[in-house]
């Protein structure tokens, strides 16, 4: 695993925890942090900018609190989960010491002297979590097992992504009482009418057009940006971007896309860190999933994201 130093790391989480999870946290960071404030009794957990539909159903089913927003000062260490930019999980307490733990294609800035532990090559934050676990000591619980692989599960995309490595972690899990079924279970839910209505109105905004033998389809939509480019998927996209904008001029993009393009060499998170460098924004994720914010008007951002998904499009037909 690579990280920080042992002792500096083992100091560090001797002291009180806070754990702060990305901005609209998912099933991943969700679960990571549940099962870290498991292995440390007393660790609060934080989400500044409320969690996505699936990590709140996780929270509520395991009965966990999660605070709404982190105090401006902290007398220990912050653990930030899932996170691959400081901005991502603004506003960042004042603090002893600060850990990362991220699996992200690339880390921010953060403070000096941050403990970072980067493994852009796992499939999810969760199975950096039970690694690090384990590492440390900790004997893995159903407590700490379930979330961990209801997190697995989630961000492998119910691993159709998943590596050799997300296998073996899964096996892990399961043999330390995470039951596959139950962490499928805790991702399960109902979607509120209003989603519903407005997943089917982004359908009604899409456009498309093929680029070589690949499809991009693009739209906009008032709210779960990522809900709808994972749709766009499964209705025959090999490509998806879906923008918002509120009255602030807050743009946000998410972007999504096909096994096959990914093995083509499609690389979304690379497209909208670009566009996040043009226009003083942020921007990170994965090759197949990522996501973008900045200020700015949401139809001339998602033009400009296209563009540059076509761009990288035309290179893998050029490559092929």
């Amino acid at each position: 695993m690579q990280g920080p130093d042992p002792v500096a790391l083992e100091t560090a989480l001797s002291r009180e925890l806070l754990l702060l999870v990305h901005h609209h946290a998912d099933a991943d960071a969700v679960g990571s942090a549940i099962a870290l404030a498991a292995a440390f009794p007393g660790a609060r957990i934080s989400a500044t900018d409320g969690l996505s539909a699936a990590g709140r159903v996780m929270a509520e089913r395991l009965d966990v609190d999660i605070e709404t927003r982190p105090p401006e000062h902290w007398d220990g260490t912050v653990v930030v989960v899932d996170t691959s930019n400081p901005e991502h999980c603004a506003p960042l307490p004042e603090c002893e010491s600060v850990v990362v733990i991220d699996h992200h294609q690339t880390a921010g800035e953060w403070p000096a002297g941050t403990l970072l532990i980067h493994e852009p090559e796992a499939k999810s934050t969760a199975e950096i979590m039970t690694r690090l676990l384990t590492r440390l000591g900790v004997v893995l619980t159903s407590e700490m097992a379930l979330p961990l692989l209801a997190g697995v599960y989630a961000d492998t995309g119910h691993f159709r992504h998943a590596t050799c490595d997300s296998f073996e972690v899964a096996h892990t899990l399961a043999a330390a009482g995470g039951d596959p079924r139950e962490a499928m279970i805790l991702l399960d839910r109902v979607r509120p009418q209003a989603q519903r209505v407005l997943f089917l109105k982004a359908a009604q905004r899409l456009k498309f057009l093929q680029e070589g033998k690949w499809i991009l389809a693009t739209t906009r939509t008032g709210s779960f940006e990522s809900g709808t480019a994972r749709l766009l998927v499964l209705l025959g996209a090999d490509v998806a971007l879906a923008a918002s904008g509120n009255k602030k001029g807050q743009v946000r993009l998410s972007s999504r896309a096909s096994s096959a393009v990914i093995e083509a060499g499609l690389n979304l998170a690379q497209l909208l860190e670009t566009l996040a460098d043009e226009q003083e924004g942020s921007a990170g994720g994965h090759p197949g999933a990522a996501g973008f914010q900045a200020q700015g008007d949401p139809d001339a951002l998602l033009g400009m994201a296209r563009q540059g998904c076509i761009t990288q499009l035309r290179t893998l037909d050029e490559g092929a």
